[in-house]
């Protein structure tokens, strides 16, 4: 998609990556409403000093954002000019709410929109992980035909750290291959689904952990990798830095992780240890990369940004 320049138009600044590929009529959206859209000219997760930049240059009255860190340095500089912050996506503790909110800058986010899409990768990479199909592909390529044993689903302990929308959603998911589920929260949380654990626990018992959990932080370090099981698959849909890298190589290294599928990282493009580390799968934050999803999710962060804007 191009930048849509009108001087004579109110700007919305787009931030996410590939704004508008999935669903070109938000465009058209913005456009039909009075409003010219600039769109991220890095084709990457900016970092807070680009977001900025592109802030203080177009004097945009919204932001659609991506993951980017939305500081409040950011926001107070935006101040005089930025109405509403719409964040593309359903996590939004990259914003910075206090100073949204001491700047009167009311701050919207696509809720439900994902669950499907990072559910299904989910399961895609317990699947993949448990008989090895990332790694045979690889393999048969460079002329080895290797047939390694793998295993089921069904009959296997699955733990789901953060028991909200999606994090149920997975639990559904595999609870129809006859698999258990255990599952850890900030909060009590019943549910049919499956028995609450506390993180150490979840950890011990678990042959399956995947991260649903929200917020930022390192869920698990070092401390939390010596408690899971031998050959855990560790599964990471959730937020980059959610675990610590670095003790994840060293965990795969030493046999102790017997997988390691992550779609999110602490920094992006992920170019760390795991690049080179056994028994990976590694994706370049695709959770919500289902043309589904996609365009729900953008024409959502759009419409929110319209409402708040007087225009929806």
């Amino acid at each position: 998609m191009q930048t849509i320049m009108q001087t004579t138009m109110p700007t919305i600044l787009a931030t996410t990556s590939s704004f508008g590929r999935s669903c070109p009529e938000v465009a058209e959206l913005l456009r039909a409403a009075g409003f010219a859209l600039v769109v991220n000219p890095h084709g990457r997760k900016l970092t807070s000093a680009e977001l900025m930049e592109l802030l203080a240059e177009h004097r945009p009255v919204g932001l659609l954002a991506g993951t980017e860190p939305v500081t409040a340095e950011a926001i107070n500089g935006a101040r005089e000019h930025l109405r509403v912050i719409s964040r593309v996506g359903v996590g939004w503790d990259n914003v910075d709410h206090e100073a949204a909110g001491g700047a009167g800058i009311p701050v919207r986010r696509t809720e439900g929109v994902l669950n499907d899409a990072v559910a299904e990768l989910t399961l895609g990479f317990m699947l993949d992980a448990l008989r090895h199909i990332s790694r045979h592909d690889r393999e048969l390529r460079q002329g080895a035909w290797t047939k390694r044993l793998g295993g089921l689903l069904r009959g296997r302990c699955v733990g789901i750290v953060g028991f909200g929308a999606i994090g149920r959603r997975v639990a559904e998911l595999v609870l129809a291959f006859g698999a258990r589920v255990v599952y850890s929260d900030v909060r009590q949380v019943a549910s049919s689904l499956g028995q609450q654990r506390e993180l150490a626990d979840l950890l011990r018992e678990a042959d399956l952990v995947t991260l649903h959990a929200s917020g930022s932080g390192c869920l698990i370090g070092p401390a939390e990798l010596a408690l899971v099981k031998p050959q855990v698959i560790l599964v990471n849909t959730a937020r980059g830095g959610m675990i610590d890298e670095a003790a994840l190589a060293t965990a795969l290294a030493e046999g102790r992780v017997g997988c390691a599928c992550l779609d999110v990282f602490e920094a992006e493009p992920y170019k760390g240890p795991l690049v080179d580390a056994p028994n990976t799968v590694l994706t370049a934050h695709i959770g919500s990369y289902a043309a589904e999803a996609r365009e729900r999710m953008e024409r959502m962060a759009v419409e929110n940004l319209l409402t708040e804007l007087g225009k929806g």
